[in-house]
Formats: structure tokens, C-alpha cells, sequence
């Protein structure tokens, strides 16, 4: 792997750094704090950030993207997400991931609203009863004519409040597990559901429903699998999975790069006994487990979405990534309120919010003890579960 950016990606990097400066950071702490971001404020800030390959930029240039790779797709959300990571987590899970199993009418249909940036998506996997173990999720589609039924519960949902498409795993069969799941397009204005938003202890302006299925009734055709075989669902969820973990971990990337920004700046202005805290050895030795931690973090997400961008398979590289860069990130944060003493439980810094967002990202999409479990599975090639 080439470890150095193009110029094209450095100037991309230092462009999306700018903007977060001037447009992102001086409102992020105040408005994290007023809660979720609204449908509306979402599509002004896509609208905003689509020129930099934020929404569609992974998107084919077919279908009106960028046709962007997965490492400049995750080095300007590392960007974004210093800036403000509710903002970052909430335009990356907007982005509309079923474009390619869109048939020539469905394409039609909401291809001018993706163009435009004004179609929020939200993909509903996780259940109640239904965490780690997805293969367990009991929510049904069942077939009745030319529709299906679904019921059933999604939980922890993102931007599942404000959603305007709904990419939902269900089964059609709950005696076959894995073998009868499929992926469905659920669009909230045509076959309404109900949302409620789940409050969090960080990330407060990334919105997070419970999201309820209650008779609700699909067209045939909102079945995505139907000509990808057995365990077309399933399979979708495990590679989605895999792409989407060492995005995270750039993801708290930017946040644990923002933590010793901070302090790095609170280090060298604060003075005690005569002289900058910076100057004292235990400080400056934080300093350094928190600069080795975030480049560790960094390498490990660029090794596994190299291997994505050359189509090899990265199951352990991806759940690594995720797992030590979340965990590195609660650390690198909780370092970055001990150098700022009693000022880093304040919100007038943002340190706080940066822990409290960096402890977050150690649950969703698999916790660090399922990162554990799935590189153990990888080098022993033996299953702590089923």
C-alpha cells in the first residue's frame, strides 16, 4: 500500500479543512447540544458538502457520483468529523447505499432527488432482541399478493427519524435464518412506519430512532434480493459491515486528531508554577500515547479499505481497525480532559464532547468485544459462538 495522498487528495484534504474551520466548528458544540439535527438542517449541510464527495461521492458517475475510492472517501469524513463527528455520522448514513440495486424505474424515481442531495436514507438492521447476533432478527416480510407485510422493531437506528427511505433487513422466513433474509426499500411517505428519537450520551445532534413496523405494506418489488440468492441479505450485511467499520475508525480518527489539537494548544498557553503545563514530562508523555494511538488508528483503517479498493476480502483488517481505533479514541479523549484539568469537564471546551462522542462509536455497527471475537475467529479459525 501506498501510504502518501495524490495532490488531488491533498488539496481535497486541506479544501474540506477550510470549510470545517469556517463553517462546521465555531456552531458545533452549541448546536450538538440543542439535540438531533432536523431533515432540514441535514439537507443544507449535504447541499453544502457535495462538492467536497460528501452523499454521493462513492456513488458511480452513472448514477451521478464521483465514482470516489475508499480511502478518499474516508479521509474527508476523518476531516468532517474533527470538525463536528454528529454532523459527520449523521451525512455519511444519509448517503443512499442501495442505488445499485435500484431498477430502471426505481432510478428514475429517486434519481433527481440523489442528485440533488435531498433524499436522506437510513439503514435498519439492529433489533431489540437482535444486537450482535443479526442473524437473529426477527423482523418479518411476509408475502401477501403483490406486497409484503413487515412487522417488527429496529433499534438504534441512524437518522432513521429523518429518513426519507427506509434500506430494511428482514426475514421471510423465520425456520431458515440467515437463508430467508432480504434487503427491502421502504419509502416512509408511501408505506408510513413510526420513529421515535433515542437520546444518547454523546453524538446528540446525530439523529438515532427506534423505528416500529406494524403492518406495513411494501410493493413486491421493494424486495432488493430477489435475484441475488440464498443469503442475499445476509451476505449484503456482512460486506456493508465490512466496508463501513474501518470508515468508523477514521471516523474517531478525527476526533482523537481534534483532542490533541486542543491540547497541544491548551498545553503550551496554560501556565503553572511559572511555566506552559507543556513543559512537564507527564504531560508531554500524553502527548505521545495520544499522537501514537490516532496514527495507529489511521494505519490500521487505510490498510483495510486499501484491501477494499482492491477487492480483496478484509474481515479481520476491518474489524481490527474498528476496534482498536474506538477504544483508542475513549483513551486519547479522556487523556486530552486530564491535560485540561477541571476546564475539560466544561462545555466551554470541546474536549468533552469529544469524549463523549468517542465512547459512543465503540457500540454501533459491532462492539469492540465483537471486533475481538472476529479477529480471534480469523487467526484461530474457531468460532467463540455459532
Amino acid at each position: 500500500m501506498d501510504f502518501g495522498f495524490t495532490e488531488e487528495q491533498k488539496m481535497l484534504k486541506t479544501n474540506v479543512r477550510d470549510f470545517v474551520e469556517k463553517e462546521v466548528i465555531p456552531y458545533a458544540s452549541e448546536r450538538d447540544r440543542q439535540g438531533p439535527l432536523t431533515r432540514e438542517e441535514t439537507v443544507s449541510y449535504i447541499k453544502k458538502l457535495m462538492p467536497f464527495g460528501f452523499y454521493n461521492g462513492m456513488l458511480s458517475q452513472e448514477f451521478g457520483g464521483l465514482g470516489m475510492d475508499y480511502k478518499t472517501h474516508g479521509m474527508i469524513y476523518e476531516e468532517l468529523a474533527y470538525g463536528w463527528a454528529s454532523l459527520a455520522g449523521t451525512i455519511n448514513l444519509a448517503e443512499i447505499l442501495c442505488v445499485p440495486f435500484l431498477d430502471e424505474d426505481k432510478q428514475k424515481k429517486y434519481g433527481p432527488r440523489i442528485v440533488a442531495g435531498e433524499l436522506v436514507h437510513s439503514a435498519a438492521i439492529t433489533e431489540p432482541n437482535a444486537g450482535s447476533n443479526t442473524a437473529a432478527i426477527e423482523t418479518t416480510a411476509i408475502l401477501d399478493g403483490d406486497h409484503y407485510v413487515i412487522n417488527g422493531t429496529k433499534m438504534w437506528i441512524s437518522d432513521g427519524t429523518i429518513s426519507d427511505i427506509c434500506l430494511l433487513l428482514a426475514t421471510t422466513d423465520k425456520a431458515q435464518g440467515p437463508l430467508a433474509m432480504s434487503l427491502f426499500l421502504v419509502d416512509r411517505e408511501e408505506s408510513p412506519y413510526q420513529a421515535r428519537e433515542l437520546h444518547k450520551l454523546g453524538l446528540r445532534a446525530f439523529p438515532t430512532a427506534e423505528l416500529v413496523f406494524d403492518n406495513c405494506r411494501i410493493p413486491k418489488e421493494n424486495n432488493l434480493m430477489l435475484d441475488q440468492g440464498l443469503e442475499g441479505g445476509y451476505k449484503w450485511m456482512m460486506k456493508a459491515f465490512d466496508q463501513v467499520r474501518p470508515q468508523w475508525a477514521l471516523h474517531v480518527a478525527g476526533i482523537s486528531q481534534a483532542a490533541i489539537d486542543a491540547s497541544v494548544k491548551y498545553a503550551r498557553e496554560r501556565i503553572q508554577f511559572g511555566k506552559p503545563i507543556g513543559s512537564f514530562q507527564l504531560v508531554q508523555n500524553m502527548i505521545y500515547e495520544m499522537v501514537a494511538e490516532t496514527e495507529a488508528s489511521r494505519l490500521l483503517a487505510y490498510r483495510a479499505l486499501d484491501l477494499i479498493d482492491r477487492g480483496e476480502r478484509c474481515r479481520m483488517e476491518s474489524s481490527l481497525a474498528k476496534g482498536y481505533a474506538t477504544e483508542a479514541a475513549v483513551r486519547v479523549t479522556s487523556m486530552a480532559i486530564e491535560i485540561h484539568g477541571a476546564m475539560g469537564l466544561s462545555e466551554e471546551h470541546p474536549v468533552e464532547r469529544y469524549f463523549r462522542d468517542a465512547r459512543c462509536w465503540t457500540i454501533p455497527d459491532g462492539t469492540t468485544e465483537v471486533q475481538k471475537l472476529i479477529v480471534g475467529r480469523e487467526m484461530l479459525k474457531i468460532s467463540a459462538y455459532v
